[in-house]
């Protein structure tokens, strides 16, 4: 006897499901500044909360911690708010020179650091050429 049985539905609480954005990843980047703004007026005027952090948060399919950093940044730097989010050009990166003195020394970034500050400090600097 062969008895085919209908697949079980879904009983996981909606709210412990992963959310489907329902934007594409540009809409949600360009919302963002709007966002920050708003959330930076509701703290001026007192009434800003979690709960505003987290609609936000999950309006933008990112944490709650990535809009707290947010709005920390455009409370320092200002103009951060035009671009949350956004990288900056004085931002670490890891070159592909980084990358292989990493591997040299084991993922050791102190023993790296004294490397590139005696290479430094060997290497002659050449004068930034005139305006």
């Amino acid at each position: 006897m062969n008895t085919r049985h209908a697949p079980l539905p879904d009983t996981t609480p909606l709210h412990a499901q992963p959310a489907v954005p329902a934007l594409d990843e540009t809409s949600l980047t360009a919302l963002r500044a709007p966002s920050v703004r708003h959330l930076l007026r509701l703290r001026a005027e007192g009434r800003l909360s979690r709960g505003h952090v987290s609609a936000t948060a999950q309006c933008l399919n990112v944490s709650d911690r990535t809009v707290w950093r947010w709005l920390a940044d455009a409370t320092t730097t200002p103009a951060t708010t035009a671009s949350p989010g956004a990288r900056r050009a004085t931002r670490f990166e890891i070159t592909p020179e980084l990358r292989v003195l990493l591997a040299y020394w084991h993922g050791n970034a102190s023993a790296v650091h004294r490397e590139l500050v005696a290479r430094a400090h060997t290497t002659p600097t050449t004068p930034a050429p005139p305006d």
